[in-house]
């Protein structure tokens, strides 16, 4: 998350390219599941203090630029000259490129860079994500009881 006034704030995000598929599986007793290696991004300029739904304080923005690279990489540029404060890659209506999703392996990083103008004010903002696992475990004796 980049605060990015006192009103607005770009959360950048990722999530699992595709849906995860069953590994192992005992019927009600249990299920492992695994989402491919590679993520998404999600570029969100949100008003303070909510999580979804239209910002009310966006009177115009641009997105003149938001990258990523690898240490030692080129960058890839994911958006140039976007004008809306939403963006998700992988989905068809707002991914016209077709990017590849991005690679994550457990221990590595990568820079995110963006570079926007929101209100007639630049912001500029760069951050390390690194890749972790996720996992969840719960009997599905349970769920199914319920």
């Amino acid at each position: 998350m980049f605060p990015l006034d006192d009103e607005n704030e770009l959360v950048v995000s990722t999530f699992p390219s595709w849906f995860p598929a069953t590994k192992n599986h005992i019927p009600f007793l249990y299920k492992n599941s695994h989402a491919p290696q590679s993520v998404n991004f999600e570029f969100f300029v949100r008003a303070k203090g909510t999580t979804a739904g239209r910002n009310p304080n966006i009177e115009s923005i641009l997105v003149r630029n938001f990258s990523y690279e690898f240490p030692g990489q080129i960058a890839v540029v994911l958006l140039s000259d976007y004008s809306a404060g939403f963006w998700q890659q992988g989905q068809q209506h707002f991914d016209s490129e077709n990017l590849e999703p991005v690679p994550c392996v457990d221990g590595w990083y990568v820079s995110v860079k963006f570079d926007l103008v929101l209100n007639g004010v630049v912001h500029r903002g760069e951050k390390d994500l690194y890749a972790q696992e996720v996992s969840t475990v719960y009997p599905l004796l349970l769920d199914a009881l319920r």
